[in-house]
């Protein structure tokens, strides 16, 4: 009697909200904007982007700390039975590593599931890898990783949103979403009534809302039509759309809508809906590989995302997920095994600073890179879009910033001043794979969620010292009767340059310097006045041919400053011609993606790497190898205490007029990396590019040891090298107590030997 007189006043409730907007007329359009909205959901699949990781290597070296962060970036967790790794683990020991890869079905770059085993050798701090074979003991040179979703393009925009098939979502997460929100989903007709009328009898006795009562169905309507106003109109009609779409869709296809739509939290800009997203997101795994546990915290977070952030609430979070589990196994859903197994175990969310929250600033370059044509399909067709971003790399980029950021505050009363009166330090970083032009990290600023101004592609700065290798190249490219060459000697003292009506007079940062100084120091110590001499020398023209033919696109003014540094351009600009050096004068665009594929694998285009020879190889080598001495000799040389391998680095610091600007840029035959540190304002760093910048470049460096290659650039063609007595810059002769190797373009080379050392 007292249930008939719930479904009584419930079906008395939904007839007059029924009456009171349009009856008939009304259910038929809401069956439309339902079954239009449902069928979106069911269908769309977006665009997906994916990063694609260097695959392990034999003789490639980690540390244990870099070897977990970089198999547990690419979502692998630990194993809790290293004699069992189960899909998606991994078992470390002192002289294996045993891995199992998910399968990934993506077009062109499908992989196979697969368990393999890594011979390690551990000599001091480090492994390395020497050999790699399958379980069933076929050796392997190397071993690929599954490709990772960085962002999805559905609705017109970006967003963290990948629908996927009811066949996708394990039974552990749907049983747990209904055990939590809606355990009698499988029964009612899309309201329970009992729920419902005792909610709206406490909301009347309050006069306020005070109480939901919401099925699994009416969260849908709510999240698919409806504000979150707390309100009793609001919750008849809800009702009713919640009625209606039980009368024309399946169970199985409203709890595959819910779980595709459901609010998980938020990134970076975006917020994450569906528990695909949420399960890359928290946990770096595909939807169907989440564990019973896993399953259990998704469903945890969704009664309230904020409050139940695992990152930020751990011990609030494991609690609403155990109160998951144990009403999944009071509703029979699982047994008290597993119950008592997934309750003990930890959370397993990888770190935040895993989790690539400004991925938007490396999207921002991949938009305004894709071809016209795909671009402009995005909203009508689904594609998979290959990146070159290394996750792991610019996982780091992001938190390393922050932290030089935080060093900096810390270090200056200057900069702490400023902080207190509204300006922000802000810094720039962008890291190249020399060898194929592609951007393996791009952070453009502290926060893409504070900031989405773009420092790296939009942030018009001077380059200060940054333009200087530039004159060297400029100048030993001129030849003529007196090449000018690393050991060229150049007058250090101040001096007027007449252009124009106009007179520029070029200073030092430093006082007390010799008269004179060599092209090499000059470059090395960055002095101004011998790269202005230089650079008047040579003239203006021919060094911005040389900035321009290397990448530089914005206008370059042909004024003497120039050669200092004061035109504008971009970081990005920057990493172009730099990467052009590293190359020895080969010249191509520096590319975000590589393979785009249509949703029915099929290829659509690719990002060909195209190199030209921009720059003549013979002054380009020559330019780089007097950069090297700007780590073992120079500016950079706190780096050399780092402990990393820069024997086959060249580098350069900038610090623009008044310390507004700090840079550092640093690149071997494999890897660029360059960073800037400055504020977006008319605003002071106040310090020198080897102290903002280059600790940065330095510590990001660290974390890309795994990557480093022991190649050293090759001199081309056309260059010799001879021994160099360092005082008086003759040959050196058997006597001379030191030697130094020099290179010079053929014919430029000293021809007489010192006679200062006698044996």
């Amino acid at each position: 009697m007292k249930k008939l007189l719930l479904w009584s006043i419930g079906l008395a409730l939904v007839s007059a909200t029924l009456a009171a907007v349009g009856g008939g007329t009304y259910i038929e359009v809401i069956q439309k904007r339902i079954d239009n909205r449902i069928e979106a959901l069911h269908s769309a699949r977006g665009t997906h982007f994916y990063a694609l990781y260097q695959p392990l290597q034999i003789n490639q070296k980690f540390s244990q700390t870099e070897l977990q962060g970089y198999l547990e970036d690419q979502g692998y967790s630990p194993s809790r039975n290293p004699e069992d790794v189960r899909p998606g683990e991994y078992a470390l020991r002192k002289d294996s590593l045993t891995l199992f890869r998910i399968d990934f079905k993506g077009a062109g770059h499908g992989l196979d599931r697969q368990k393999v085993k890594l011979h390690l050798e551990q000599e001091g701090e480090l492994f390395t890898i020497k050999e790699i074979s399958n379980f069933e003991g076929k050796p392997l040179e190397i071993f690929e990783s599954r490709p990772k979703l960085i962002a999805s393009f559905v609705a017109g925009r970006l967003r963290t949103q990948n629908a996927i098939q009811f066949s996708e979502i394990p039974v552990s997460m749907r049983l747990a979403v209904m055990a939590i929100e809606d355990v009698h989903f499988l029964e009612h007709g899309g309201v329970s009534v009992r729920s419902t009328v005792r909610a709206l009898w406490k909301d009347l006795q309050a006069r306020r809302y005070v109480e939901g009562g919401s099925t699994i169905t009416q969260q849908l309507m709510k999240n698919l039509f409806f504000s979150h106003e707390k309100a009793l109109s609001r919750k008849l009609k809800e009702a009713v759309f919640a009625f209606v779409t039980e009368s024309r869709h399946s169970k199985e296809e409203i709890l595959e809508a819910y779980l595709n739509e459901v609010y998980l939290g938020q990134w970076s800009t975006h917020e994450i809906h569906g528990v695909s997203e949420g399960a890359r997101y928290y946990f770096n795994r595909p939807a169907s590989e989440l564990s019973l546990a896993q399953s259990a915290t998704l469903a945890a977070i969704i009664q309230a995302p904020a409050v139940h952030d695992p990152r930020r609430y751990p011990e609030k979070t494991i609690k609403r997920r155990n109160v998951v589990l144990k009403q999944m196994l009071n509703a029979g859903f699982i047994l008290p095994d597993e119950y008592d197994l997934a309750a003990g175990e930890p959370l397993g969310v990888i770190p935040a600073d895993r989790s690539l929250d400004d991925a938007d600033y490396f999207m921002d370059l991949v938009m305004e890179r894709l071809p016209a044509e795909v671009r402009s399909q995005l909203e009508t067709q689904s594609y998979s879009i290959y990146t070159t971003v290394n996750p792991y790399l610019q996982a780091n980029a992001s938190r390393l910033l922050k932290s030089n950021i935080k060093r900096l505050q810390k270090l200056s009363r200057g900069i702490q001043l400023k902080e207190k009166r509204g300006y922000h330090l802000q810094s720039a970083l962008i890291s190249i794979n020399v060898k194929d032009c592609s951007v393996l990290a791009l952070q453009g600023g502290f926060s893409y969620r504070q900031t989405q101004f773009n420092r790296v592609l939009q942030g018009k700065r001077q380059p200060g010292s940054l333009f200087k290798p530039f004159v060297m190249l400029a100048a030993c490219g001129k030849g003529g009767a007196s090449p000018i060459t690393p050991i060229t000697e150049v007058e250090d003292t101040p001096f007027e340059w007449r252009y124009e009506n106009q007179v520029w007079t070029p200073k030092n940062y430093e006082e007390d310097l010799p008269d004179k100084v060599t092209v090499r120091q000059a470059l090395e110590h960055s002095i101004n006045i011998p790269t202005a001499r230089i650079a008047q020398t040579t003239g203006i023209d021919l060094i911005v041919n040389a900035l321009t033919q290397a990448g530089v696109r914005s206008p370059l003014p042909l004024v003497p400053s120039l050669s200092l540094g004061s035109a504008e351009v971009t970081p990005f600009e920057l990493a172009q011609a730099y990467t052009t050096l590293a190359n020895l004068g080969k010249f191509c665009e520096l590319r975000p993606f590589v393979e785009i594929f249509d949703e029915n694998k099929n290829f659509v285009a690719n990002n060909e790497l195209k190199q030209t020879q921009a720059l003549p190889p013979q002054p380009t080598f020559i330019t780089v190898n007097v950069m090297k001495g700007v780590f073992t000799h120079g500016t950079a040389r706190s780096a050399m205490a780092s402990a990393l391998p820069l024997q086959n680095f060249a580098g350069k610091t900038g610090t623009t007029n008044d310390a507004k600007d700090a840079w550092f840029v640093g690149f071997s035959p494999s890897i660029l990396t360059l960073v800037w540190v400055g504020y977006d304002e008319e605003e002071k760093v106040g310090l020198t590019g080897a102290v903002a910048a280059l600790p940065l470049w330095v510590e990001f460096m660290k974390s890309a040891r795994p990557f480093l290659s022991p190649d050293d650039f090759v001199p081309p063609d056309g260059v010799v090298s001879v021994d160099i007595d360092p005082q008086t810059h003759l040959l050196a002769s058997p006597a001379c107590p030191q030697k130094e190797q020099e290179y010079f373009i053929k014919g430029t080379e000293p021809t007489a030997f010192c006679t200062q050392h006698r044996q």
